[in-house]
């Protein structure tokens, strides 16, 4: 083993040149790997977590028939005005809550589309209604840029920061919100402005959306004690959500209620898609850069082969077995991917943490989108370190199986008349 590790070292070294070239393309393919899987990760926490813990929760709770007039399909995108309310939401979560203890809280939820005047400014929202005693639990990522949270029966509201500035509405100002009861009459509400919220990370996501007292959503749509959708959070965030909707399905069922749950994942809508997208093209781009990565090696290794072929009739003519020719060009491959690995894991982390200080700039309004907001902020995975050169140096060693098995093959006689 050690005269084999000396061949190749020495092979290597012959041609100073190509060895650094090749190496350089390894290193820069792999800390390009790390900074992809960072700059991927970034955006799915960006954007997806802030997500879960400001409005999709882990496992939502909807009637069956919640859609029945819009096609029978329930989407995240479900129309504002939504009839088909869940009666008596509070007694309902907390059998939910006590047949299924991986769940820690739930949250009564009702939306509905608004007009919302201050004077003679008025502006169309969509006013999230939400009972505040649960607020803290379910949607922890809910803050404020100013004001506070409203109290339960105060009938208050938090503004979006667009609409605020469009009503020029202030703490403490009065706005009257006006809508559409069930059977189609007008309504209206006065609301009470106790804050401006905000989502870190969803800025680019907030919309025209407004946080109210459920109970003046209620009032405002005429539902009685009703609620289009129940959030609910559970006590590990990293524990599948689908199986833990499947067991509260089988819940419901069992009880024979007209009600159907969602994970956050089927209830996603634009933040899942972006994700699966951001995944995707993230996967399309290592396996180019494996590829293009697999080539320069097989390149360099079949040159090799070329320029050494009467070295290898000759160590064939004095007795080398041919798996020891196919373990020398094997273990140069080997050495010039761990060389790689090892450079292109220290550049990656580095530019990792580079961006992970200074920011990845969203340079348009889709990326602005894609990023929940200016910047992006990347963050150094251990794992990635590891994982990706791990994966690269089995690629390389397999791009360079071909060359080193035409090597081995070569007959002693054929070889040592090679020109």
């Amino acid at each position: 083993m050690r005269l084999l590790l000396v061949l190749a070292l020495r092979n290597l070294l012959r041609h100073k040149r190509r060895t650094f070239l090749t190496t350089a393309a390894l290193v820069l393919g792999i800390a390009l790997m790390v900074l992809g899987r960072a700059w991927t990760g970034a955006m799915e926490k960006a954007v997806v977590e802030p997500a879960r813990d400001g409005t999709l929760g882990h496992v939502q709770v909807y009637r069956k028939d919640a859609a029945a007039d819009e096609g029978g399909k329930i989407s995240f995108i479900l129309p504002q005005n939504n009839y088909r309310l869940i009666e008596a939401p509070r007694s309902l979560i907390e059998r939910v809550l006590r047949a299924e203890p991986r769940l820690e809280a739930g949250l009564p939820r009702l939306t509905i589309g608004a007009l919302l005047s201050n004077g003679e400014a008025s502006m169309e929202v969509v006013l999230i209604g939400i009972d505040p005693l649960a607020r803290p639990t379910v949607y922890p990522a809910v803050g404020l840029r100013a004001g506070r949270h409203f109290e339960p029966g105060e009938k208050g509201i938090l503004l979006n920061r667009g609409v605020a500035k469009r009503l020029e509405a202030a703490v403490g100002t009065t706005l009257v919100a006006l809508g559409n009861t069930s059977d189609g009459r007008l309504s209206a509400v006065k609301l009470t402005v106790t804050g401006t919220w905000v989502v870190p990370g969803l800025e680019a996501y907030e919309w025209g959306a407004c946080y109210a007292d459920l109970a003046a959503v209620q009032e405002l749509l005429d539902a009685g004690d009703g609620a289009g959708v129940l959030i609910f959070r559970q006590r590990d965030p990293s524990a599948p959500s689908a199986e833990i909707a499947s067991r509260v399905n089988a819940f419901l069922e069992a009880q024979g209620l007209n009600a159907v749950a969602f994970s956050w994942e089927d209830m996603g809508g634009p933040f899942i898609g972006g994700m699966l997208l951001t995944r995707f093209i993230a996967n399309i781009m290592d396996l180019v850069m494996a590829v293009i990565v697999a080539a320069g090696v097989m390149n360099t290794a079949l040159m090799a082969v070329f320029e050494r072929t009467r070295e290898i009739g000759t160590l064939r003519a004095v007795g080398a077995r041919r798996s020891r020719i196919l373990g020398i060009f094997l273990l140069e491959a080997f050495l010039l991917a761990v060389c790689g690995a090892v450079g292109g894991a220290l550049f990656g982390a580095g530019l990792v943490v580079f961006f992970g200080r200074a920011g990845i700039p969203a340079f348009s309004e889709a990326q602005r989108y894609s990023y929940g907001g200016d910047y992006l902020f990347p963050t150094l995975n251990p794992a990635d370190m590891l994982v990706v050169p791990a994966v690269m140096i089995v690629v390389c060693v397999v791009a360079a199986t071909g060359p080193a098995l035409v090597a081995a093959r070569r007959r002693p006689a054929d070889a040592l008349r090679y020109v």
